[in-house]
């Protein structure tokens, strides 16, 4: 029987695993150190350092599925700093998202079509910040609760309709995930880590999520 710790482990042993992850959660945690102490008043040094961070992140999600780069050094220093500080001083899950949402390539740009804006980038930000609390959004990861939901948390049986669904149209359908629906499948993650007690975090249960995802489907 498949559980959500095989689905961590898939994952972490996987070539699709970033090894950068460990020291990014060490960079943030050191980072939420520094804007505690600078609050508004940061000099040279620290704006570069949460710049960076910003970057290392990006880099890190496109090592993870592939996606667009370059958009975060469009932002400014400060602007990278004002968002961050934005998100620590947030009171509620929504509030802190879109703070970082607000910065170019992380959520600013309004679909077109649709009028929304992606949450799952600045989710990835959240993540390394407060990994107990937040975990990336991606459409592998919805789609994976929808089926586990469909079979009482049947994880087995789960991974078995997943297989023969229709991924690509999925990948369309949840595309677009904004501030709300990425806060509701965090939600779902911090639920999970509360009932696993393998998994405490929310950046856990949301590795241990994609690692069963890539058991019903193939990276591209």
């Amino acid at each position: 029987m498949t559980t959500l710790v095989d689905g961590l482990e898939n994952y972490k042993y996987s070539e699709h695993y970033p090894t950068s992850t460990t020291q990014l959660e060490s960079n943030g945690r050191d980072l939420l150190g520094m804007i505690d102490r600078y609050k508004q008043n940061p000099g040279k040094t620290e704006l570069t350092e949460a710049k960076q961070f910003l970057i290392d992140i990006e880099t890190w999600k496109a090592n993870c599925l592939h996606d667009r780069m370059g958009n975060a050094e469009r932002n400014s220093d400060k602007a990278v700093w004002n968002a961050l500080y934005a998100a620590m001083q947030a009171t509620t899950d929504e509030m802190r998202l879109l703070a970082i949402m607000d910065l170019h390539g992380f959520g600013k740009s309004v679909d077109p079509e649709t009028g929304l804006r992606r949450g799952k980038l600045a989710s990835s930000v959240l993540r390394f910040l407060w990994p107990e609390e937040w975990g990336v959004v991606d459409w592998r990861n919805q789609a994976m609760f929808l089926f586990l939901g469909k079979h009482q948390g049947n994880i087995d049986a789960a991974i078995d309709e997943a297989r023969i669904s229709n991924a690509n149209q999925m990948r369309k359908d949840f595309d677009i995930m904004n501030e709300k629906a990425t806060c509701e499948l965090n939600g779902h993650y911090r639920k999970l880590a509360k009932a696993e007690s393998a998994l405490p975090r929310a950046a856990d249960v949301d590795m241990a999520i994609f690692g069963l995802s890539l058991m019903a489907w193939t990276m591209p």
